[in-house]
This record gives structure tokens, sequence and C-alpha cells, in this order.
């Protein structure tokens, strides 16, 4: 179905400009400028969340597209999934976080190898067990991605998984051990490596809005993919500590405004759809797929468009 859409159009890479959005077979036909439109529509590409847990109803968030986290690999990675996410359960118990001890195990890679085969398009991995580094590189050569995260590694453990293959730091400081004057650990090396794209979860709980500053300033948006860890609630155990996010796609989107939109919308989008190859996704430019989140002035979620259809509006919620 043709349909054009007006406001002011965000793009990770030309800016935010007013202008028009013409979409035609499921993708976006033309990209038109046009000054009298009304900017008070916000319209971002679809947001691509790499870690969610709880995916019930995230099309409202904006989401487009997703990596459905588990630790099992036999999981399905349901409507609008692009694959799983394995965070574990080759994971270091002393930095699990909220993941169960119960559900971690050693490495083992013909279990891994058999894994690979199927949906899973990223592997969580804690560098410092025995075999990870052999983990990651098998995860690499695969072509799914490999990341670093639940971890205690030392420097060079942690420079040793990225020269084996790892790209992707799990929301970088979290579940991390921390730098040290003279014992740097993981986040330095995740942070001024180049070769690795930092996950971020943006909510205002996981991170103080310093770090999140640093991050951004450190590595720039083009390296920074955000991330919700969205769970089911309540986000938070009886004890108080974080069991997951409940803040998804717009929300991190608001949140991140302040370093600019564009910027956001890199964050966002772009970088995590490079990240998994979705070399088609993550653009407001001819030719991309027409996925698309509407936003208001405030950044709230008014309609989520993927491949061309409305999959959800604020006027006509799903049901």
């Amino acid at each position: 179905m043709a349909r054009a859409l007006a406001g002011l159009l965000v793009d990770p890479v030309n800016g935010a400009v007013p202008g028009l959005l013409r979409i035609a077979g499921g993708r976006i036909e033309a990209v038109e400028r046009d000054d009298s439109v009304d900017e008070l529509i916000r319209i971002f590409p679809g947001f691509v969340d790499l870690h969610v847990y709880d995916t019930e109803n995230i099309v409202e968030d904006g989401v487009t597209t997703f990596l459905k986290a588990t630790r099992r690999a036999d999981e399905e990675p349901g409507e609008l999934g692009a694959g799983l996410h394995l965070e574990g359960p080759f994971l270091n118990p002393d930095a699990a976080g909220a993941i169960p001890l119960d559900e971690l195990r050693p490495v083992d890679l013909d279990l891994l190898a058999s894994w690979l085969e199927g949906p899973v398009r990223l592997v969580t991995i804690s560098p410092e067990l025995t075999g990870a580094l052999d983990a990651v590189a098998l995860v690499a050569e695969h072509g799914a991605v490999a990341a670093i995260g639940h971890t205690h590694a030392n420097a060079r453990t942690t420079r040793a998984a990225i020269d084996a293959g790892a790209r992707f730091a799990t929301h970088l400081w979290n579940a991390m051990a921390p730098a040290k004057a003279r014992s740097t650990g993981p986040v330095p090396e995740l942070l001024l490596d180049e070769r690795v794209t930092l996950g971020l979860i943006a909510d205002g709980r996981h991170l103080h809005p310093r770090m999140e500053e640093l991050t951004v300033r450190v590595a720039g948006p083009g390296r920074v993919a955000l991330t919700s860890d969205r769970v089911e609630h309540p986000a938070h155990g009886p004890d108080g500590k974080l069991l997951g996010g409940d803040r998804a796609g717009a929300a991190l989107v608001a949140r991140m405004a302040r370093f600019g939109l564009q910027e956001a919308a890199a964050m966002a989008s772009l970088v995590p759809a490079r990240l998994l190859g979705l070399e088609d996704r993550g653009r407001l430019a001819p030719g991309f797929r027409a996925d698309l989140a509407v936003l208001d002035a405030e950044l709230d979620p008014v309609e989520t468009i993927v491949a061309g259809e409305t999959a959800w509006t604020v006027r006509y919620p799903q049901t």
C-alpha cells in the first residue's frame, strides 16, 4: 500500500529535516524536504533492540526489530524477532547479576556449535571462562555476533576476546568488574576498541546519566546500541535488585535525545541494525525497509509501521 507521512524526518546520517516520506511496496520510495510540514511529528527509523526478554507489545514502543533474549537455543524469536540473543549460559557465576546460577554451565563447544545452526544471532560469553576464547571464535566463524558480558575479565583477556572476534558489549558497565587505577578490567578496553559496539541500557536506572554521557563522549554515538533488557514486571526484585529493564524503544530515545535527535536515532536504529548485518534497516532513505517509529513532540509513540503497514497506533491500540 502506497502512503506518505509528513513530519520531522530523523535520519541517523542526514539529520533531522522537515519533510515527506513516501512509501510503496513496504519500502521507502522517496524522501522529500518540505519546510511547511508539522515538525511536532517526529519520524524515526524503527528501533532495533538486541536484548529483549519480554517481547509482548514491544511494537508499542516503536521497536520494529529485536533479538529475543534467552538462555535456551530452542526458543522461537517471535513476531518481529530477527533471531535469538543467548545471554549465557557460558557466564561467570560471580558476575551473574540477575541470571539464576543454576542456568549457567561451563563452556561446551560442541553444544554451542549445535545452537549456532539455529536462529541464534548473538551470544554473550564471559571471556575469562575456560574455553571461552574458542567459543568467541566459533560464534564469529558461524556469522553470529560474539558478545562480552557478565564478566570480571582483566584487560588482557578482554583484548584477547576482541581479537578472537567479539564485537559487542552486553549492557556495558552492568554486571562487569569496575575499572580501577592500576587494574582496568573489561570496561575501558571495550570503550576504547573501535571494533566493539556497546550495548547500553539507557533507562535511567541501570546507569547514572553521567555514565551514559561518558560512554557516548568516549565511544561516539556510532558505536552505541540502546538496549532494553526488557523483562516482565516487576523489573526489581523484593530486595530492590534490578532484574532487567521495563523501558524500551521510544522511552530510551527520549532520554538519549539530549545528545541530539540524529544521534539518538543512530543509537536506537542504525547501529544495532548494522551490527546484525541488516543493511536494509535503520535509515530514512530510498530503498530501505519502511520500518518506522512515529513519535509526538514529547517523543511518545504515536504509530509503529512495519514494512509499510501500521503495526500499532495510539488511536487503535492492539487487542
